[in-house]
């Protein structure tokens, strides 16, 4: 008859199921708002699902603006990378592309004091 001793500590396994601090909170939307609800679920699709849009790299509010680093998945072009700028009051996207995660996430990082868009936009597109 086989003897089985219980093991004294918890796997490995069991506890990244049960992180022991919260996630960061990147930005505070008022999803009572429609705008600001429907860039929540804009930036929701974008970066979920079997074929996301783009993975996300981090993220900053700024007033009425939301700034997000992401990395373009599936992109064949020289600079994969960008901060997108969703205006949280009216239905408008832009974006700054770079050819780096670092000069993205280091250009998302300089807008902390600033609050406006990096540059003058590589491409905009206009939902409305």
């Amino acid at each position: 008859m086989p003897c089985h001793v219980p093991s004294t500590s918890v796997s490995r396994r069991r506890r990244t199921l049960f992180p022991s601090s919260p996630p960061k909170i990147a930005a505070v939307l008022d999803l009572e708002k429609p705008d600001e609800r429907s860039v929540h679920d804009f930036i929701r699709r974008a970066s979920t699902g079997r074929w996301p849009l783009w993975r996300l790299l981090g993220m900053r509010r700024c007033g009425n603006m939301l700034h997000v680093a992401v990395e373009w998945c599936r992109s064949r072009e020289p600079e994969p990378y960008s901060v997108v700028h969703a205006s949280l009051n009216e239905p408008a996207y832009s974006w700054h592309n770079f050819s780096t995660a670092y000069e993205a996430r280091t250009a998302m990082a300089a807008l902390g004091g600033k609050c406006r868009p990096i540059a003058a936009p590589a491409a905009a597109m206009n939902l409305g």
